[in-house]
């Protein structure tokens, strides 16, 4: 009978060794898959890796995404996120410290900004830090590194409302190619990390300047500079990002249509208890009228 109301055998009361036709249950990822597709919405949703998980969580940003469901409770996808932070950190300090390598202007005008002070003059300031190795670089001559110290201290004295707004006139002078959706405040392109409008504006107001100008932004063009030894690993790294997304969009869907199934079987159980509920009434009822009928034939 339940066949009758859309139930496959084993939805309406088959025996425990009874298969069931398989396909009902959906696709299921593997554990690398799934690992990697919640990498992937982490990247996709450019959470800083240095940010603490519960704040993660709490933002719930991620949590709205089908991705966030692929692991399947709170300790896994913690571990996962152990591993994509870690691993998210260290190459940001490696790209950090290549370029540093390559342009010594990056640490010396981090380093003005945080001990330059209209106080002292070059000379003092030369003397105090003349020891550090962002005052020792060879790469840098004493001339230039003075150059930028005098004019780090003359921006220092412009209203903050100048400042603010030179900054935003550099970001938007930067080539999407350059600094796009993709960027991360930990791996700025070195031609804002070497712009003394950068780094005049306090920090606490400077970055989250930055970040919501970068958030507004459309991804990197699709043409944009890849070196030739780079092009495969890229195109293999987009494709199996894409592979995992239709993976994760089947068997979401897959997981939808069961539940549907899930409300059709139970709209169907509900429908034939009722029926098998009005049959057995209908028999109660005909068998009493029936022995009422032979009563009343046997009396005088």
């Amino acid at each position: 009978m339940g066949q009758d109301y859309g139930l496959d055998p084993g939805e309406y009361g088959v025996g425990d060794d009874e298969e069931l036709e398989e396909g009902a249950e959906g696709l299921e990822l593997t554990e690398e898959d799934a690992s990697a597709l919640f990498k992937d919405l982490l990247d996709d949703f450019h959470i800083n890796p240095y940010t603490p998980w519960d704040k993660v969580i709490e933002a719930g940003q991620i949590v709205e995404d089908d991705r966030y469901t692929v692991l399947s409770n709170m300790k896994s996808r913690r571990e996962i996120w152990n591993d994509w932070s870690r691993e998210k950190i260290r190459l940001l300090k490696e790209q950090r410290e290549k370029e540093e390598k390559k342009d010594p202007r990056i640490p010396y005008l981090a380093f003005l900004q945080t001990k330059a002070t209209p106080k002292l003059y070059w000379p003092e300031f030369r003397r105090k830090y003349m020891k550090e190795p962002e005052m020792r670089h060879t790469k840098l001559p004493d001339k230039e590194r003075e150059k930028w110290y005098r004019e780090y201290i003359n921006r220092l004295k412009l209203p903050e409302s100048t400042l603010k707004s030179d900054l935003v006139s550099m970001l938007k002078s930067i080539p999407l190619r350059t600094l796009n959706r993709s960027t991360s405040m930990n791996a700025l392109p070195s031609n804002i990390l070497t712009d003394i409008r950068f780094i005049s504006v306090r920090q606490s107001v400077r970055d989250p300047m930055t970040e919501t100008y970068i958030s507004a932004l459309p991804e990197a063009p699709e043409d944009s500079d890849i070196l030739p030894e780079d092009a495969v690993a890229v195109l293999k790294q987009k494709q199996d990002k894409e592979r995992r997304k239709a993976l994760a969009d089947r068997q979401m869907q897959a997981q939808r249509e069961k539940r549907r199934a899930r409300e059709a079987i139970d709209r169907g159980k509900g429908a034939m208890r009722q029926e098998e509920h009005e049959i057995e009434l209908a028999m109660k009822v005909g068998k009493e009228g029936l022995l009422s009928y032979m009563e009343g034939e046997e009396q005088p």
